[in-house]
């Protein structure tokens, strides 16, 4: 270990203090010194990334910065793609990968969402509940009990309001706006709801496309003006399990907050801690299995723990890492210590990942297998 002073003139120049977004490390947290610097594991990963003299400019881009901290729908696939990022090592092939991070969701999950925005939109206009059904039955993405989830829908909704029509017309916006904004390496808001104007169009630097927030587009702002008409107490704000001005459909229980929205709507108060809130879009199948996600997680850690250290790992995910990882460097034995070290802050600092890794018996939902090496 480098015996030179522990300062944050010294973590600052370090290439991984550049690693720490949603965490307390974070330089965008006023604190994050105060924090960093009580840390005897951060002062060894600087000393590591020291020893390395120049550090290559390919590790900037392996994705340890922007690892996604809900874990993502498509979990495990973005820590996997880590690790095979890291055992490529090489910036042409890191540069071309298509990243699977916060915001990216592919044709699947937007086709999905927009089976229920049909649901949603139905509603809105003041159709009954099996009216919707048929044009589901016949070119939904999934194959589901559309009648039985309709009927649901409408039963959790209750009476008709107005406040309640503009609370599901906004939610209904904020969907849409998700679908059309979130990226993927074949679609970058040129494909899903090119009929729909949900804010100006901007191309960024990085190459991607936004419309800014969902509360963008006049027509959400005229909605939000109407509510707080109806509630200046801002009661209708505080319903949402999303952040309103984002909503996260790549996020791995997307579609279960979406039934929190809509319990919450149609009970006409937020949903209170501990209440459970019945399946009723039957949206089990979009998340992963937390069980899977929980014995697989494990596993992981203990691998890339071992393999950072020099050892071989001997179980199944073991020898599915270090395949990935491939031939070991000081590079690679660093990168992978950081990596790990990120995992287990947002075990401590994101509510959804360490749900999904550690979930609560009580709490546990989703069938969807995991799609791992092992």
């Amino acid at each position: 270990m480098s015996n030179a002073k522990w300062s944050k003139e010294r973590y600052d120049a370090a290439v991984l203090s550049e690693w720490w977004w949603f965490t307390p490390y974070d330089k965008d947290d006023p604190s994050y010194w105060q924090n960093v610097s009580k840390d005897d594991e951060m002062r060894e990963l600087v000393a590591m990334e020291e020893s390395l003299g120049l550090v290559p400019q390919w590790v900037r881009s392996v994705g340890i910065g922007y690892l996604p901290p809900c874990g993502l729908y498509t979990f495990p696939q973005p820590l996997l793609q880590v690790i095979s990022l890291i055992g490529a090592g090489d910036e042409v092939t890191i540069d071309e990968t298509f990243k699977q991070q916060c915001y990216a969701a592919d044709r699947d999950r937007k086709r999905a969402a927009q089976d229920y925005c049909l649901c949603l939109d139905a509603w809105v206009a003041g159709a009954e509940p099996n009216d919707p059904v048929a044009e589901l039955d016949a070119f939904a993405s999934r194959r589901i009990d559309w009648s039985s989830v309709c009927a649901d829908l409408w039963s959790v909704l209750g009476t008709r309001t107005q406040k309640k029509e503009l609370q599901v017309e906004l939610l209904l916006n904020a969907v849409r706006h998700a679908v059309k904004t979130c990226r993927w390496a074949d679609d970058a808001g040129t494909v899903f709801c090119r009929g729909q104007y949900l804010g100006n169009y901007k191309a960024n630097s990085d190459g991607t496309v936004s419309y800014g927030t969902y509360l963008h587009s006049p027509r959400a702002r005229r909605i939000v003006d109407r509510l707080k008409e109806l509630d200046p107490e801002w009661e209708w704000a505080k319903m949402s399990k999303v952040d309103y001005g984002t909503w996260w459909l790549c996020a791995p229980k997307a579609f279960r907050f979406l039934e929190y929205d809509l319990w919450a709507i149609g009970k006409g108060h937020p949903i209170e801690n501990g209440q459970d809130v019945p399946g009723f879009l039957h949206c089990e199948d979009t998340y992963p299995s937390q069980d899977e996600a929980a014995a697989w997680y494990s596993q992981f850690c203990a691998a890339l723990e071992a393999w950072w250290r020099g050892n071989n790992p001997t179980t199944r995910v073991g020898e599915a890492v270090s395949q990935r990882l491939g031939e070991r460097s000081p590079v690679k034995q660093w990168l992978v210590r950081v990596f790990l070290k990120k995992l287990k802050m947002y075990e401590a600092t994101s509510g959804i990942f360490n749900g999904l890794v550690h979930p609560n018996p009580q709490r546990k939902r989703g069938t969807r297998p995991l799609e791992t090496d092992q």
